[in-house]
């Protein structure tokens, strides 16, 4: 019988008794790596959201599972297995592909985590969540949207992105807040900005002792449709702003961004680029910053 414990933390929240189970259940098949050609991992474009691309390795139990343009992380346990978001929907037979060449068998996966609410990252969790039976984890201003499939006009991108398929079993993740899932801590970075709910994750992953926190940072992009403006007094600057500096904070030896070409990720796993960078996380919050400023200025000049 699964049990349910509770740590009485504001920021800590153990949600073993949503589908985790404190104990290795008996059957979970854990990943098996094999070795990729240089051909296999080659990518056209890392602009491509839907370009095939093989899992690859990414660091302790932790493996990258996406497209050649967008990222889905699988974090693999004996207890269960964890996904962040999911691609496109156009692409989920890509991540079904990807996650059974591993040896992953679907209904194993328990949670699925997510960044933000706009169907490039996260268009195929409604199928994901169907054929595992997942708990889906979203901050609270997440809700409506995956529950309904739709953004509203205070997403910056309101008018130009496609609705996605409606969401079950949401459950909301609180700011800040600690999952404890399938025996790892995975500590949630609000990053509103891109969106009004966006989400970075970090967690901590080992191998022969030497272990590395990995972040998935949300999207720092100030984009938005022709009518919505960062700087107006309802705008997402000053919250984008925060993020960035939210993450710049964070402690960050691996990271990884939903749009690959953001981190540089497949490279780096594929080895043509060293995958620990304790700054990349300050690095790439400074860019979003420098972007916003760009934004605002150029938000400004049109009022004149």
């Amino acid at each position: 019988m699964l049990k349910k414990f509770v740590v009485p933390s504001i920021l800590v929240s153990t949600l073993i008794g949503l589908g985790l189970s404190a104990c290795a259940e008996a059957g979970v098949v854990m990943p098996k790596a094999r070795v990729l050609s240089e051909q296999e991992r080659a990518c056209k474009s890392y602009d491509d959201w839907n370009e095939p691309t093989p899992a690859r390795h990414v660091y302790g139990n932790t493996w990258y599972v996406g497209t050649c343009g967008i990222s889905t992380i699988l974090i693999a346990s004996p207890q269960g297995h964890v996904v962040i978001d999911s691609g496109t929907n156009e692409s989920f037979e890509t991540l079904k592909r990807n996650l059974e060449n591993l040896g992953i068998r679907l209904r194993d996966i328990r949670a699925i985590l997510t960044t933000h609410e706009h169907h490039d990252h996260v268009g195929g969790v409604s199928r994901l969540q169907e054929v595992s039976g997942a708990v889906v984890y979203v901050r609270e201003k997440a809700m409506k949207a995956m529950a309904t499939g739709k953004i509203d006009r205070t997403d910056p991108q309101f008018e130009i992105l496609k609705p996605m398929r409606p969401v079950k079993n949401l459950r909301v993740v609180k700011d800040g807040q600690t999952l404890k899932l399938a025996g790892t801590q995975f500590h949630n970075i609000p990053m509103p900005g891109h969106t009004p709910a966006g989400s970075g994750w970090r967690w901590k992953q080992c191998e022969n002792s030497v272990c590395h926190e990995i972040v998935f940072s949300d999207s720092l992009g100030s984009i938005s449709d022709d009518h919505y403006l960062y700087s107006a007094p309802d705008g997402l600057g000053i919250s984008l702003r925060q993020s960035a500096e939210r993450l710049a904070a964070q402690p960050c030896d691996i990271l990884i961004t939903g749009h690959t070409g953001g981190s540089n990720i497949l490279p780096r796993l594929d080895g043509k680029d060293k995958l620990v960078d304790t700054g990349a996380c300050k690095d790439l919050a400074k860019v979003g910053i420098e972007n916003l400023d760009k934004r605002l200025a150029e938000e400004a000049e049109k009022k004149k």
